[in-house]
């Protein structure tokens, strides 16, 4: 009897052990189904959400914003939950063939997409008024004072905002994006280029009521840069603007040229490289506005054209705004066709295409004559276009495509078509963490920055294109550079190279654009490289103002910006073919352990105002060692060396990891 009982109880802890085990299974399954659906329905808002960024143009459609908003916030609340259990099992499960990369991701994951929902949401109730009430009816100077009243009311929400976004980017930080499933890895490194713009815009957000006159006016100063006389900062100053705004409204808008000093009163000694290759005493002997922009770090340069304003015009600024010909046409192209009537003719229609050509044009003299009066007003063109523009943006801003505008925006920023410096803390420093101030970056590992400046008082980098080669030996010991900067000069002349260039009889803009390139370059390398050698070159007397020939030979100048800066002056004849090479050792800290493996890192920096530099890098590795991982993806990949093509519109990091034989 006693065995009976016993065997029943057995039975009946066995049958409960099972209907546990049953009900564990099914409410498991349920869960992954859950999972699977929730994590479905995701993927589907997030594709809806790229393609309704991809189509808008005029305007957006705030109700299926905010379902799509609410509906991800929704799936990644719910993943969360459904997940959280389960969570403890995924860093232990990267073993798992095919995916352990992608399980293991799965909390810092969910942590990103829950930062992101949540700032987004709450951008999302606090702005949708403003977008709600705009109608083309409405002033821009009235709408500009209601977002900034509302984004200044919004500070503690757009505070959360912006913690989530933080949150978000310390989940990405975390992410080992190259044990990720393809599938997996693609949208994250898509991710990669929304995430900042997000942090940068809650950043700005914060800091527009004060930067657009929300407490009082502020007043910008412009540089208008012409790239067909580069210069480190993007180009020759040809033109001054100041813009002043109270409210979010433009209140004072002026362009003059760049004869803005005042020589009564004293101003230093220009800087070396001036007086010694374009000195021709007289105003060339001095440090004037015109040439302000000799440091190719965007906050130095505009930091002493503002002094340079300020002294002369006795106006305060808040802050510097450059801009370049390709600015112009990527604002113009996003705007559409306008009606400029160019020095005083009938209206023009000026659209991307055209509007550089159309500049250059406007700067030639009448009839080929150059005159007092065409000297003076040369340059006005700049001054009616933008007031043009003006006009469009206050008298009819439906007929704007806003979302194109913003994007040719964010294109000129990123190509440093456009640089910002502000003297409001927390502008600059959002700014900067986005590169949009045109500041010499501060990185470790190997660095390149190629800084070119036309000396030559002409427009001749309109047809000179250059391209680099850089080639880092790693090498058992110090490592070494060699670098070759590559120019070639499209023009056409059979005169003799001249700096004078007299405003006579038959000037024109394309006649500047077929003189001699006249180059003072800088290369920019990390912290204790060491000049070895490096191209020089003879010039003859005659091809200067001071008609003293130069020897011309590679210079190691005093660090900048916490760079080694190497300086090499020559000139390029029309038709001609120019290379110019250094060769010099880096430092020890290029290379640095990772998860132990060794990776070298360079960043290449951009030289504003130029156009795409074809950029080849060659990284010759350590004897014995193992390539593991590369970005940008590699040209070639042969025995101990990594190619990289580069087409270098934007600035760009190179990541070379690898594993030495030692340390297998």
């Amino acid at each position: 009897m006693q065995v009976s009982i016993l065997r029943k109880l057995t039975f009946d802890r066995r049958m409960v052990g099972l209907a546990l085990i049953v009900a564990g299974l099914a409410l498991l399954t349920f869960k992954t189904w859950r999972i699977i659906n929730t994590a479905r329905s995701l993927q589907s808002r997030l594709s809806q959400a790229q393609a309704l960024a991809q189509s808008a143009n005029r305007s957006i459609d705030s109700a299926q914003v905010e379902a799509l908003l609410m509906g991800a916030r929704a799936d990644v609340l719910s993943l969360c939950s459904d997940t959280e259990p389960l969570l403890w099992l995924a860093p232990r499960l990267g073993w798992l063939p095919g995916i352990g990369g992608d399980v293991q991701a799965v909390p810092p994951l969910l942590d990103m997409a829950d930062g992101l929902t949540e700032a987004g949401v709450i951008v999302w109730k606090t702005m949708s008024p403003l977008i709600s009430s705009w109608s083309i009816s409405h002033q821009q100077g009235d709408f500009a004072a209601q977002a900034l009243a509302q984004l200044d009311t919004a500070r503690p929400q757009l505070d959360q905002a912006r913690s989530a976004l933080a949150r978000a980017a310390a989940a990405r930080a975390s992410i080992q994006v190259e044990r990720l499933s393809p599938r997996l890895a693609s949208p994250i490194r898509k991710l990669d280029d929304i995430l900042p713009l997000a942090q940068v815009g809650a950043d700005l957000a914060l800091a527009a009521p004060e930067a657009l006159g929300l407490n009082g006016p502020r007043t910008y100063l412009i540089l208008a840069q012409n790239e067909d006389e580069i210069r480190p900062t993007g180009g020759f100053i040809s033109g001054a603007g100041r813009v002043t705004v109270d409210h979010g409204k433009i209140t004072e808008l002026v362009f003059t040229d760049n004869n803005i000093d005042d020589l009564s009163l004293p101003f230093p000694d220009a800087p070396e490289p001036i007086l010694r290759y374009m000195g021709a005493g007289g105003r060339h002997e001095l440090w004037v506005f015109r040439d302000s922009n000799l440091s190719p770090d965007f906050p130095t340069s505009a930091r002493q054209a503002a002094y340079f304003y300020t002294y002369s015009q006795k106006i305060p600024l808040h802050g510097v705004i450059a801009v370049d010909q390709h600015f112009v046409q990527m604002v113009i192209a996003s705007l559409g066709p306008i009606n400029v009537a160019i020095n005083g003719s009938q209206a023009t229609l000026i659209t991307g295409d055209n509007v550089i050509d159309i500049m250059r044009e406007a700067w030639n003299p009448p009839g080929g004559k150059a005159t007092t009066e065409w000297v003076v007003n040369r340059k006005g063109f700049v001054g009616q276009l933008a007031a043009a523009i003006r006009s469009q943006v206050e008298n009819n801003p439906g007929s704007i495509a806003w979302l194109a505008v913003g994007r040719a925006l964010l294109q000129a920023l990123d190509e440093r078509h456009v640089l910002i410096y502000a003297t409001q803390p927390d502008l600059a420093a959002a700014l900067a963490r986005q590169g949009w101030d045109g500041a010499i970056h501060a990185v470790e590992g190997d660095y390149l920055m190629a800084v070119d400046a036309n000396l030559g008082y002409n427009k001749s980098n309109a047809v000179v294109a250059s391209s680099v080669n850089y080639t880092v030996d790693l090498g058992d010991g110090n490592a070494r550079a060699a670098l070759e900067v590559n120019y070639h000069h499209a023009g056409v002349s059979n005169e003799p190279c001249r700096q004078e260039v007299p405003y006579g009889q038959g000037i024109t803009y394309q006649s500047l654009m077929n003189l001699c390139y006249y180059d003072y370059l800088r290369i920019y390398a990390p912290s204790g490289a060491k000049l070895l050698k490096a191209s020089q070159q003879a010039i003859p007397g005659g091809y200067f103002l001071s008609r003293q020939p130069l020897d011309s030979q590679a210079q190691s100048l005093e660090p900048e910006a916490g760079k080694s800066v190497f300086a090499l002056f020559f000139v390029v004849k029309p038709g001609q073919d120019w290379q110019a090479s250094f060769s010099y050792e880096l430092p020890s800290n290029i290379v640095r352990q990772a998860n132990g493996d060794r990776e070298y890192t360079l960043w290449i920096q951009k030289q504003p105002g130029k156009s795409a530099i074809p950029t080849f890098v060659t990284v010759n590795l350590p004897p014995g060692a193992t390539l593991n991982a590369v970005t940008p993806a590699a040209l070639a990949v042969s025995e101990g060396q990594v190619q990289i093509k580069l087409a270098m519109a934007t600035d760009t990091l190179v990541r070379v990891r690898f594993r030495e034989s030692n340390t297998r």
